[in-house]
């Protein structure tokens, strides 16, 4: 289904079908992006917060939302999206709407732009679909949704490693996927379900991979809103291929969940990110890791793949018009296991090389020197677990 924006003086008109949408003529646009996440939206989001400047002069608004408490900016909107899941104080909530607010009413921008990748994994009961509609309305502004999305069993993989690199992970990947593997998270219609309603329809999807295109996605995602005209200009070759956040490989992995099994996560704190990122780099300078991380067995991917056809035909449905998943989602060429698996009582079984052992054991030494850690392997997971959660909760509710 082919969607026209045409602007106006008075703002968008959408026209569908030929014919303009009720109650959209004069109504500016507001483009959410809600999701999923490790599908190129830290790239977007890097290539729209280097160049908010130049999209102000294109008549797009894309908010610098930080409330006062952070320390920094985010290069999405972060801030705002864990304010409306409650994992910020509620007085941040009013805070940054506040701010969404009054960005809104200085800007003559036509079009305005927001992204945070788990937006969409925000519960239901939390009602925030609803309530950005309502908000942006109140300013003049009918809301689209973009969502980007790839095959579940590649996401499993991805949601895994994201997981080590913040140190939230010990377990190896076949025993997390056995836990994981029905999570809300890759439901991806029921995800959409709430935005699509409050969108009244106007969603935009983009697989990370289209069967069809070879464009790189970033392109494919300001397309597919009207938009490549307006910000492909700003962009350089180099931003339109820039591959954030990149995957870790193997030996990174197996460090990564050592030292989330002996309190690193507790013991680093906000280094935590920093140190797995000098254990990828250090991984990579070595030569140890020269491709990503791969936990998935060809008979998994078969079976999830088998066991979210329903909704990802549902979601086809809603995002395509009724185009099949398979034209619009390609699938990464399969790669073979390479996980190096835990010692001794966290798996039971040694899996993985004798080189590849000696790398993670000596990369683990490293690190721990490196930030100053002293890893306690026999304390149990949920002790780890409990002094986690009552730090989390200390800086939620009282900075």
């Amino acid at each position: 289904m082919d969607y026209i924006i045409l602007l106006q003086a008075a703002g968008p008109v959408w026209r569908h079908g030929g014919r303009a949408n009720e109650g959209l003529s004069g109504m500016r646009r507001a483009i959410i992006h809600v999701g999923m996440s490790r599908t190129a939206t830290t790239s977007l989001q890097g290539a729209l917060a280097a160049h908010r400047s130049g999209l102000t002069e294109a008549g797009i608004l894309y908010p610098d939302l930080t409330p006062r408490s952070a320390a920094a900016p985010h290069l999405s909107h972060q801030h705002l999206g864990e304010a409306l899941d409650g994992r910020r104080p509620a007085r941040e909530r009013t805070e940054l709407l506040d701010l969404l607010r009054a960005a809104l009413r200085a800007s003559r921008a036509d079009t305005l732009l927001l992204s945070y990748e788990k937006l969409a994994e925000i519960p239901p009961r939390r009602g925030v679909p609803a309530l950005l509609r309502d908000v942006l309305a109140e300013a003049g502004c009918a809301m689209e949704v973009l969502v980007t999305v790839k095959p579940q069993a590649e996401q499993l993989n991805s949601l895994y490693t994201h997981a080590t690199q913040f140190l939230r992970e010990r377990r190896g990947f076949a025993a997390w996927l056995a836990a994981r593997e029905g999570a809300r998270v890759l439901d991806y219609a029921a995800l959409l379900e709430p935005w699509h309603a409050a969108a009244a329809g106007r969603v935009h999807a983009v697989g990370l991979r289209d069967p069809g295109a070879d464009t790189p996605a970033v392109a494919r995602m300001l397309e597919a809103v009207g938009l490549g005209d307006r910000v492909l200009p700003l962009l350089t070759p180099a931003e339109l291929h820039r591959r954030k956040n990149r995957s870790p490989g193997p030996v990174a992995v197996a460090v990564s969940r050592r030292l989330a099994a002996g309190g690193g996560r507790v013991a680093l704190g906000d280094a935590a990110r920093e140190a797995t990122r000098f254990v990828a780099r250090r991984a990579r300078e070595a030569g140890l890791d020269a491709v990503p991380f791969q936990g998935v067995t060809p008979a998994a991917r078969r079976r999830l793949s088998e066991r979210y056809a329903g909704s990802n035909a549902r979601f086809a449905r809603m995002a395509w018009q009724g185009a099949p998943w398979t034209e619009r989602v390609a699938e990464a060429p399969e790669r073979p296991v390479n996980e190096i698996a835990a010692q001794g009582k966290e798996t039971g079984k040694e899996t993985g090389e004798e080189t590849g052992e000696a790398a993670v054991a000596a990369l683990l030494d490293e690190v721990c020197r490196e930030f100053g850690v002293v890893l306690r392997p026999g304390v149990p997971p949920a002790a780890w677990e409990a002094a986690w959660a009552l730090r989390s909760a200390v800086r939620r509710w009282w900075g």
